[in-house]
């Protein structure tokens, strides 16, 4: 089993610099979250930058596979190959959020977006708050004496 080594915020800002084209600006609210000593919990999704390798490996997967977009990944979905990326083309700082289903076809990876980080970031919240209380109940269930 390969070992895993999780990142320190200083490996998380320099690899997200290295994953993005030159001239590509980061939304501090991102540089902030990826800059904080311990990565905010996100469940069900994960950040690509958690672990050491990671961010690379998700930047070459996707440039690999979707040559004709410029895509610098920030997180995935745990239970799905979708992986939400800035729009690397944009140079405002305040870049949208793309939604890409990798090990898709080319044409066919575009699932949607958010306008930006702080409106995927909202959006991700609720979403993680259902999950949660989701998972609860199911462990509530899990735990009801059968008889």
């Amino acid at each position: 089993m390969r070992e895993r080594f999780l990142t320190s915020a200083d490996e998380r800002l320099i690899d997200a610099l290295q994953s993005a084209p030159a001239d590509f600006v980061f939304p501090d609210r991102f540089r902030a979250e990826i800059g904080r000593t311990t990565l905010a919990e996100i469940d069900p999704f994960m950040w690509t930058s958690e672990y050491r390798g990671q961010t690379a490996a998700w930047t070459a997967i996707v440039a690999e596979q979707f040559p004709a977009r410029t895509l610098v990944p920030l997180a995935k979905h745990q239970d799905t190959d979708d992986v939400f990326c800035f729009d690397g083309g944009d140079r405002s700082g305040n870049p949208p959020v793309l939604v890409i289903h990798t090990f898709a076809s080319p044409g066919t990876e575009y699932r949607g977006q958010w306008t930006s980080f702080d409106v995927w970031w909202e959006e991700m919240e609720d979403h993680r708050a259902a999950w949660l209380a989701e998972h609860e109940h199911e462990h509530e269930d899990e735990d009801e004496d059968p008889r």
